[in-house]
């Protein structure tokens, strides 16, 4: 799989962050707005922080 970028963006009024899904990974994995995703957090062996997300909903 190719690695993608992508920048963390922050929410006006709130400690929240967003992170973009790219354009193609939305039209080849059908991921659309509404589905929700479960999300755990490791650190590797460089201690880099590492996010897997797991779609867990698929919304409408």
């Amino acid at each position: 799989m190719t690695k993608k970028t992508v920048k963390v963006r922050g929410r006006t009024g709130t400690a929240t962050m967003d992170l973009t899904i790219p354009a193609a990974l939305s039209r080849e994995y059908d991921i659309d707005q509404g589905d929700v995703f479960a999300i755990e957090t490791a650190e590797d062996d460089d201690g880099r922080l590492v996010l897997e997300y797991t779609r867990v909903y698929a919304g409408d």
